[in-house]
């Protein structure tokens, strides 16, 4: 749609003003504004995008934040309908932009903060926007269409974005305001902005130039959003802890509560669950006040096992916001989207009272439609099912991300698992296509995809290249969308063959450059994750990773039609658990060692290599069993838990299956309404790549498991282990599968419905199977 806006930019009249120069800009805010006479029944589309990171609002209304997540290759817009915002008379569009250069800020003294995972172009404060309005009859009645409208702009010098030793310079990050020296209503209809400049209009958008033609590339290379468009809906705090003088001062319930001049309250509030929002404070008079705001997931901070809800003993940890009062009435939006359970609000009154309005927040996230669901009588059931899907909710945004309270990067081991996740629940695979896109933007020299991406500094994990290539084939196997598969296939040889090179003379792969992260072990904490076996040679299950990803890579290429490559995998293969079997089981413990210069045992190395069919049947069952009862073999946390548990799945261990799920069961007795990152003494609480339980209901404990490409064959085989009954559907690429299993008398009963046109087979606990077609089955 871009056709005639041109970007806008601050101009140097407005930089001198404000002594912000060359260095400085990063972390600060530009405020567009633009204000328009329509008349009644007019409609208006636009398309909006920015430097590094905007937020519009309408009439003082918000309504989005944006652009979606790219990188130097790839900057997009937004589409947004704004009709229904509009009124007859003054219209005031307001555009927040924020400049986001990480290589500046982190070279900064002044805790001065980057959002990492916003990979701005080096470029000051830009805004663009098109759009035209249009009355009933399809006539141009005004626009906002930058380089036409009249924009203005005011460059604020007031205050940066900050991180803080919680936020470690990563995702998340906090405000320091004082509304005295900045334009505070300035998103209000009445606010005069008749002094501010009138911005600067640079280059086109969409550059139709003799360079552009011959493919000398634009700075900014704009593309149509590939994701839905987040959704914002309003919420409300459930409850408040707040007390004044030992009293209940009951905010929620009475709309607002007056601080007296030289009075000190802290309140406390809670969301009821951890979610994502745009928390929204309004204050009243207080001229020289201040007020810290802290968001935090838990009582108790980093590292704590109390509950989650205990008040009395645990203490509050988190990001804080501080904001000092003008006098006026100021209504405060954190640009950057928040995370909290609980939120505490302190405020310092000085000469005159405060009045704090009962505040509210905008939740937001990706707009997932959760069509799966899980039911039975047990009630442990449907409470874990429930923290689970929450906890993959939080952690979708414009991308995944591991935890939306610290760091809110998409790593590539916690993208894939969460990618399973979303499967398990819906058929909505859009975020999963662009993480896969967006790590195939990733890819360095060395032939490692980035280990999170897109982030504007670059790490790399060399074990998550495997991940991404089981992301791929598992993403194939789910959609069968071989457009994707072709665009990403390249790298695929590319990791391989990374992983080939580092092949020693026993034919194991030994050390690799980069961080070799496996898992978060106590006992690797020395190492940050990486196996200890490797500070005496080659590890056994970096070994088995790639082993199990030369076999996704071998079945991709096959379904691909690529056969000699698929070929030429699976040989490697072969060779590589020879060297495995030959030098790291063994036998006397009857578990594959970690390395073989390396005593140490590992469940990691027992799940691999069954997974690779290194043991199988009783041999596996045995391998796994040792792996249990074995008290000094290193257990899987909740990141390599989806690997043990497939594992077990394998060799038919559901009993063992139903024990690991103890220590999901035990977050509820926490008050955990999300899935913490480790099972104990965690640091996020809400963590996605442990949100493994509603994967397992779905796949174990249902049954229900696709087999082929793209659905087109399923197997429902119920492992209810020791609940009485389970209900649910499931959802998939072909329609719904609703189960209900019921056990009466000692003996079960099972009635499921599949789509129509869809085949499976079901499978009873002893064995025996029984094809079924489309509709409803009895059994």
């Amino acid at each position: 749609m871009w056709n005639e806006a041109r970007w806008l930019k601050v101009p140097m009249e407005e930089i001198r003003r404000r002594k912000i120069y060359h260095g400085d800009m990063t972390g600060r805010f530009a405020y567009f504004r633009c204000e328009m006479d329509l008349p009644d029944k007019v409609h208006l589309t636009v398309d909006i995008t920015a430097s590094s990171r905007y937020r519009l609002w309408v009439n003082s209304r918000p309504v989005l934040s944006g652009p979606c997540k790219g990188d130097a290759w790839r900057q997009y817009y937004e589409t947004v309908e704004l009709t229904d915002l509009l009124v007859p008379g003054r219209n005031v569009f307001c555009v927040q932009v924020l400049y986001n250069d990480p290589n500046t800020a982190e070279i900064q003294t002044d805790e001065r903060a980057a959002i990492y995972g916003v990979m701005g172009v080096q470029s000051g404060h830009r805004l663009a926007v098109e759009g035209d309005v249009y009355n009933e009859d399809d006539i141009v009645v005004g626009t906002l269409t930058t380089g036409r409208a009249d924009w203005r702009v005011w460059l604020d010098n007031s205050f940066y974005l900050k991180s803080s030793d919680i936020t470690c310079y990563l995702g998340a990050v906090t405000e320091e305001i004082d509304f005295s020296r900045m334009p505070a209503p300035w998103k209000e209809k009445g606010f005069d902005a008749s002094g501010w400049i009138k911005a600067e209009v640079a280059d086109t958008v969409l550059p139709t130039s003799i360079l552009f033609s011959v493919g000398v590339q634009p700075k900014f290379r704009i593309r149509e959003r590939e994701i839905p468009l987040l959704y914002e809906k309003e919420d409300a705090f459930e409850r408040d802890f707040s007390r004044v003088d030992g009293n209940e001062v009951g905010l929620l319930e009475k709309g607002s509560i007056t601080v007296a001049p030289g009075q000190n309250v802290e309140l406390i509030l809670d969301a009821g669950a951890v979610k994502n929002g745009y928390p929204r404070y309004v204050f009243r008079g207080g001229r020289g006040g201040t007020v810290t705001i802290t968001y935090f997931e838990k009582f108790g901070g980093q590292g704590s096992d109390l509950r989650r809800t205990d008040y009395e003993n645990g203490e509050i940890s988190g990001l804080t916001d501080t904001v000092c009062l003008s006098g006026e009435e100021i209504c405060y939006e954190p640009f950057w989207v928040r995370t909290f359970r609980f939120v505490r609000v302190h405020i310092r009154a000085k000469e005159e009272a405060v009045v704090l309005l009962a505040p509210n927040f905008r939740r937001t996230g990706y707009p997932l439609e959760v069509d799966s669901y899980i039911h039975s009588s047990s009630p442990w059931v449907e409470r874990l099912w429930d923290i689970c899907v929450r906890t993959l909710g939080n952690c979708m945004m414009e991308t995944y991300m591991d935890c939306p309270y610290y760091e809110q990067l998409q790593f590539a081991m916690d993208t894939r698992l969460e990618a399973l996740f979303t499967y398990a629940v819906s058929g909505d695979y859009a975020l999963a296509r662009k993480a896969l896109i967006d790590f195939h933007y990733g890819m360095q020299p060395e032939g490692l995809t980035a280990g999170k991406y897109p982030s504007a500094y670059l790490q790399v994990l060399s074990t998550f290249s495997l991940h991404y290539i089981y992301m791929l084939w598992e993403y194939y196997q789910q959609t069968g969308d071989r457009e994707t598969v072709r665009f990403c296939q390249g790298d695929i040889d590319r990791i391989l063959d990374y992983f080939d090179a580092k092949i020693g003379e026993d034919g194991l792969v030994g050390r690799l450059e980069f961080w070799e992260f496996v898992d978060w072990q106590p006992d690797w904490s020395e190492f940050s994750g990486i196996p200890r076996a490797l500070q005496q040679g080659a590890s056994t299950i970096i070994n088995l990773m790639y082993a199990y990803a030369l076999s996704c890579a071998g079945s991709l290429f096959a379904a691909m039609g690529r056969d000699s490559l698929a070929g030429e995998y699976n040989s490697r293969r072969t060779t590589i658990l020879k060297a495995i079997q030959e030098l790291c089981w063994d036998a006397e413990k009857g578990m594959y060692r970690e390395g073989p210069e390396c005593c140490q045992f590992t469940q990691h190395a027992q799940s691999w290599a069954v997974l690779n069919g290194l043991v199988e049947g009783e041999a596996a069952r045995a391998v796994l069993t040792n792996a249990i009862e074995d008290k000094a073999c290193l257990k899987c946390s909740f990141s390599t838990a989806y690997e043990w548990f497939r594992a077990l799945e394998k060799a038919e261990m559901y009993g063992a299956m139903r024990d690991c799920l103890n220590d999901w069961i035990s977050l509820l007795e926490l008050d955990c309404t999300t899935c913490p990152e480790t099972p104990r003494g965690s640091r996020s609480e809400c963590h996605a790549w442990s949100a493994l339980p509603m994967y397992e209901m779905v796949r174990t404990m249902a049954g229900v498991v696709q087999e082929g490409i793209g659905w087109e064959h399923v197997r429902i085989q119920p492992n209810t282990m020791d609940l009485e009954d389970l209900q649910g559907k499931v959802a998939t690429p072909k329609g719904d599968i609703s189960f209900r299993y019921e056990k009466a008398d000692g003996v079960w009963h099972y009635s499921v419905e599949l789509p129509e046109g869809m085949e499976a087979t079901f499978v009873y606990p002893n064995g025996s199977q029984v094809r079924l077609n489309g509709g409803k089955v009895q059994m």
